[in-house]
């Protein structure tokens, strides 16, 4: 994916979670896969690895904190 797309996808997640509060695990999984299947090898990707592992263990997240983490990850994006 490049990085116009990554911030696509990422602007197109943040605008769904903008009127939610909370945002199931299974539906981050969800939106991870689809990133994480279209990046190449990098520090991005082990970011998105990392969180996909997480969201086995948890149920919920804020959307406000997967807000903030789709954020940091586009930033990264940007740099690498």
């Amino acid at each position: 994916m490049t990085e116009t797309s990554v911030e696509a996808a990422v602007e197109s997640w943040v605008a769904e979670l903008s009127d939610q509060v909370s945002v199931s695990a299974s539906a981050v999984q969800d939106h991870l896969l689809d990133i994480w299947g279209t990046l190449g090898d990098g520090a991005v990707r082990s970011d998105v690895e990392r969180w996909l592992t997480e969201t086995l263990e948890r149920e919920l997240y804020l959307a406000d904190d997967v807000i903030s983490r789709l954020g940091r990850l586009v930033a990264r994006e940007s740099v690498g």
